[in-house]
């Protein structure tokens, strides 16, 4: 083999092993698990997202990226698999410890694991990094509820109550519902129907973020049906 037919063959071996590890490369499979985990709507798969935030967080070839086991976790939750988003939110912070925003999927999973204390302790350590956060805030405060903490779930969502926001308002009437503040509920509550009625299906799955598009209309309306009913309890 003379010297330009090896330069050739040479080039092209290298460009082979540089594509396949450019295809493997776990920035690139988290990336593409973004796109078909809600960034690119029409293309939402979340068992394709699944797959591809399986080889970021364990690939073949390099390090795991940081939020890999952070969106793996939550593909698990959206999927109802609990204990595995249990198991790689912990991961994502035990390897990066500094992505509080981990801490919301973790609050998230230990609450629907009926779990309370530790979420509401998982929502207090993101709310201490963001303190702001209505939807953080709205979360531990209906957990602080459902363990009858009612005057810690007023603590929690007094910061946001002003917010023009149906979660927020929805839950801020129930707790002043549930310490007998009927007319400042029923206001709360009447606030939440007039946004509501306002909001699109679009707006609604903005909120929640990693779910299939196909279920804003149902989420929605069982949003809808829950402001009325918390309205008649204050008749």
């Amino acid at each position: 083999m003379n010297c330009r037919k090896f330069f050739v063959y040479f080039v092209a071996i290298f460009t082979a092993v540089v594509l396949l590890l450019v295809v493997l490369s776990p920035g690139n499979h988290l990336k593409l698990g973004d796109v078909f985990f809600g960034r690119v709507p029409s293309l939402y798969n979340v068992n394709l997202a699944q797959r591809f935030y399986i080889y970021a967080s364990y690939p073949l070839l390099g390090n795991e990226k940081e939020f890999a086991h952070y969106q793996l976790s939550r593909t698990y939750f959206i999927k109802g698999d609990m204990e595995e988003a249990l198991k790689e939110a912990r991961l994502e912070l035990e390897k990066y410890p500094d992505n509080y925003r981990t801490y919301y999927i973790l609050g998230l999973t230990l609450g629907y694991m009926d779990r309370e204390l530790e979420a509401i302790e998982a929502f207090s350590e993101f709310i201490e990094v963001n303190p702001n956060s209505w939807a953080a805030r709205n979360d531990k405060a209906w957990l602080q509820f459902r363990i009858g903490d009612i005057d810690g779930a007023l603590e929690t969502i007094e910061p946001v109550s002003n917010v023009l926001n149906p979660w927020v308002k929805n839950t801020y009437g129930t707790i002043l519902l549930n310490l007998n503040r009927k007319d400042e509920a029923r206001q709360a509550f009447l606030d939440a129907k007039a946004i509501v009625e306002r909001m699109s299906e679009e707006d609604w799955g903005r909120a929640y973020p990693g779910n299939d598009p196909r279920i804003y209309q149902t989420g929605l309306s069982a949003m809808m049906t829950s402001i009325d009913n918390n309205l008649k309890l204050t008749e």
